[in-house]
């Protein structure tokens, strides 16, 4: 007798589900703003999911946060992650010499809480690399709207653009996020599935920073195994 224990990922849109195999259901709770539950996976080690979306493993992220910070530009010294509260990309990010400054501006604290516990190698830092990271626990919209500093490159590690995280992809925020990059500056922000959110997500996004003035719009794609189709993507681009 089969007894597989099978986490399922359903996607409304395309009327698909992709399971996971796991060993142990280790975490689950309800924040203010999302259900978190945490799995211990045969294959990928702990895995993150956010109102029944993956989010994160310790074996497989290297295709999405490996992507990520690819696209940050190698001369950037100050970075603003909006979401990004399970530490990854910021923990890659100190390993830049140059990068003297990581904000993480994440709605959940909730989030990094159970992050620390279930994903310490994200939190293992040396005391230099520490004093880069300023954690704020505020809604980016809301950081974006009252913050006067510049950054040299904005990264949008959001959910999906529903609910609570509809605003990141708004034409009010991107003309923040717009104002609040140094000159030349890159944006790089979570798109979606170019196979199933073209439409939805990636091609209304392009429209909005072309009309607020941004330049070298690009769509980058990539593989992640976990995701809805298996294929994600970033769009990037330039304040003029």
């Amino acid at each position: 007798m089969d007894t597989k224990r099978v986490y399922y990922e359903h996607d409304d849109q395309t009327g698909t589900s992709i399971g996971v195999e796991y060993e142990k259901y280790l975490y689950q709770s309800q924040s203010k703003y999302q259900n978190i539950e945490i799995i211990e996976t045969k294959k990928y080690g702990n895995a993150m999911y956010l109102d029944g979306c993956f989010m994160l493993s310790e074996k497989n992220q290297d295709y999405y946060h490996d992507k990520c910070i690819n696209l940050v530009p190698t001369n950037s010294k100050r970075v603003l992650t909006i979401g990004g509260g399970d530490f990854a990309i910021a923990r890659m990010l100190c390993d830049r010499n140059n990068v003297r400054d990581i904000y993480i501006v994440e709605i959940d604290g909730e989030v990094v809480n159970v992050s620390r516990k279930y994903f310490p190698k994200h939190f293992k830092l040396t005391s230099r690399n520490s004093k880069k990271i300023t954690l704020i626990i505020q809604n980016g919209e809301k950081f974006i709207k009252e913050n006067q500093e510049k950054f040299d490159c904005i990264i949008i590690d959001s959910t999906d653009p529903v609910d609570n995280a509809k605003v990141l992809i708004s034409k009010p925020f991107l003309k923040g996020c717009y104002r609040t990059l140094s000159k030349n500056g890159r944006i790089i922000q979570q798109s979606g599935s170019p196979l199933k959110d073209m439409r939805k997500i990636i091609e209304p996004l392009k429209d909005k920073y072309l009309e607020i003035g941004f330049k070298s719009i690009q769509i980058h794609e990539f593989p992640m195994p976990l995701y809805p189709t298996g294929t994600w993507s970033f769009i990037t681009a330039k304040r003029a």
